[in-house]
């Protein structure tokens, strides 16, 4: 967040706004004091934060009190150790989030703290950064720690052969390198429930945008050490965590459990590949026996061999009876393969 041209500018307005943020009763004779600067000068800075919305002012000149605005901006380092995530949404960031719609709260409660206690719990870092961005239209949030990275993580505690398989589980749900105390819903509830999700580490990027409903694999220029996640959500969104929740849970006969998963069958294909092979496919299906109905999104694929499509669609299909296949976005070709895999008889 850039609130000034020059340095000094920028340094007395975050001291103006935390003072606002603290209901500081002498703000501007604190500010007078601590930058020697006249009261003029505080209520021009003070003016400016007002215009750009960072502050609301109200009352005469001489009786003024100044409000947080609809801009709003918070950030702050923490050590990893000992860290408790609801203290730290609701001590620290309760600036940002306390005022806001029950739904927009309660997505931006449920995200913040659900990745802030990955962070604390699987990162293997020290410590994490943390930002919260507010304006009129949107929330952003990030959190980046200084740990291992997530990919390398799962990739070695799930013994994956490529850190990028990481990213095809992580899309599946119900990952969690710690089975006793997680569920492993966090993130693919997380990035459905903003409308803008992503996850830099190494040089790879998971990302969701929940308008296309569709999981990303990116590669970044840039080697990112620890990990890094960016939230994004629409201020005036009509979305709730119980409309997500919703999409991929049974109903009251099924214990309203995670039972349902779309799998993005292009994240198993790498620069250069064809989907042909049994590896390949059982690539895909790791873990799919965890979910009652398995959506296999096709979008982007333009081929699958006899060998892919008869282990998905035959083979484990007859030996899974109890989990529905459902392929979507195939083209024709892989529709034909499909059927003639789904129908063959010995």
């Amino acid at each position: 967040m850039k609130l000034a041209t020059t340095k000094r500018s920028e340094v007395i307005r975050r001291f103006l706004l935390n003072a606002v943020k603290a209901n500081s009763p002498h703000l501007i004779q604190d500010a007078m004091e601590a930058f020697g600067i006249s009261r003029q000068a505080v209520h021009t800075h003070l003016s400016e934060l007002s215009k750009l919305g960072f502050l609301k002012a109200e009352g005469h000149t001489r009786g003024r009190i100044y409000n947080l605005g609809i801009k709003r901006f918070h950030s702050g380092v923490f050590n990893l150790k000992g860290l408790q995530e609801s203290d730290v949404y609701y001590r620290d960031f309760s600036v940002i989030f306390g005022d806001l719609e029950k739904n927009i709260e309660s997505i931006c409660h449920y995200g913040f703290t659900e990745m802030l206690n990955n962070a604390i719990d699987h990162s293997c870092g020290t410590q994490v950064n943390i930002s919260a961005d507010r304006t009129e239209k949107e929330i952003n949030i990030t959190i980046n720690d200084d740990g291992e990275g997530i990919f390398n993580h799962i990739a070695r505690i799930m013994n994956l052969q490529d850190p990028r398989e990481s990213i095809l589980e992580l899309s599946k749900g119900k990952l969690t390198t710690d089975p006793d105390n997680h569920t492993g819903q966090g993130i693919f509830f997380t990035s459905r429930a903003f409308d803008k999700y992503a996850i830099f580490s190494g040089d790879l990027v998971f990302s969701h945008r929940e308008k296309l409903e569709k999981d990303f694999l990116l590669h970044n220029d840039k080697n990112h050490q620890g990990t890094t996640v960016v939230m994004n959500l629409d201020i005036n969104t009509d979305r709730t965590l119980r409309s997500v929740f919703d999409s991929f849970t049974g109903n009251e006969d099924e214990d309203y459990a995670f039972n349902k998963t779309i799998v993005p069958v292009r994240l198993a294909l790498y620069e250069g590949e064809k989907l042909v092979s049994r590896s390949q496919a059982k690539r895909i299906l790791n873990r799919v026996e965890k979910f009652k109905t398995v959506i296999l999104d096709f979008e982007g694929v333009d081929f699958i061999g006899q060998a892919f499509a008869d282990e998905v669609f035959r083979i484990f299909a007859k030996r899974n009876p109890q989990i529905e296949l459902i392929p979507m976005n195939e083209n024709e070709d892989i529709k034909r393969m499909i059927i003639a895999a789904a129908n063959y008889t010995e």
